[in-house]
């Protein structure tokens, strides 16, 4: 229990409003949500573990809102006095299935149908997921492979003279029995490196599955349409539509493009 002269103080300082920020009825955090006494200047987002915290409040009444995109706003009327108000459980509702519908009235088209699908999978939050958002942050079409390497743990850009491909850290599922790839002939004569390299599906379509001695998948020369969504598992999580023609699996990157 605080004594009257630290409660006085706190006053004068202002106080702490923390909490997380949790998908209702599955209680997973969300990460990245908007949090704000609204019409202050007091604002925060949530980290990756879903938590907030705002400091230096003033005591008073106030307006908290909690915003994050795919979910219904939640506003709450709270009184904060020199106690502070810490712990708060936010529940926000997912609005996606709404989205959906509307999606499959507006298009029929069969990229339609190939993101309807990312975003069911995407709300089951297995795997990372890359929006259009996401990666035209990174410059456009042709760099959607930078946002993958900066915002996928554990991924790297495996250089080859003047190539790229994606891999994984570490040696990945392999045995003595089943070496790792290295790309083609021509690839390893440019310096590509046996490495957990990742399958590489567009549209549907294995453009690159992993297999010892296969060309591997070079992202500087990818000329297709822009990528506007990208899916990244590791290999416990990758689907099964994803996982076949190959036993070797260090994951996949799933993408698809604006058709």
């Amino acid at each position: 229990m605080l004594s009257t002269q630290a409660l006085a103080q706190r006053a004068t300082d202002g106080v702490t409003v923390s909490g997380i920020v949790l998908v209702d009825s599955l209680e997973r955090p969300i990460a990245g949500a908007e949090v704000e006494l609204v019409g202050t200047t007091y604002r925060t987002r949530s980290d990756s573990a879903g938590a907030f915290s705002l400091r230096s409040v003033p005591v008073g009444a106030y307006r908290l809102q909690l915003r994050a995109v795919g979910y219904a706003p939640l506003v709450l009327d709270v009184q904060l006095t020199a106690e502070g108000l810490e712990g708060i459980e936010a529940l926000l509702r997912p609005v996606a299935q709404e989205l959906e519908r509307v999606r499959i009235r507006a298009s029929l088209t069969p990229t339609a149908r190939h993101l309807i699908d990312f975003e069911i999978r995407r709300k089951f939050g297995i795997g990372k997921f890359l929006d259009s958002t996401s990666l035209w942050a990174y410059g456009g079409p042709q760099a959607w492979y930078r946002a993958i390497t900066a915002e996928v743990p554990g991924m790297r850009a495996m250089v080859y003279g003047s190539s790229l491909a994606l891999a994984r850290g570490g040696r990945g599922p392999t045995s003595l029995s089943q070496p790792m790839p290295a790309g083609d002939t021509a690839d390893q004569r440019r310096g590509a490196q046996k490495a957990c390299y990742l399958r590489v599906i567009i549209d549907g379509q294995i453009r690159y599955n992993t297999n010892v001695g296969e060309t591997l998948f070079d992202l500087t020369t990818y000329d297709g349409p822009p990528i506007v969504a990208a899916e990244v598992y590791s290999t416990a999580q990758l689907p099964a539509e994803f996982n076949r023609l190959s036993d070797y699996s260090c994951g996949a990157i799933v993408l698809w493009t604006k058709r």
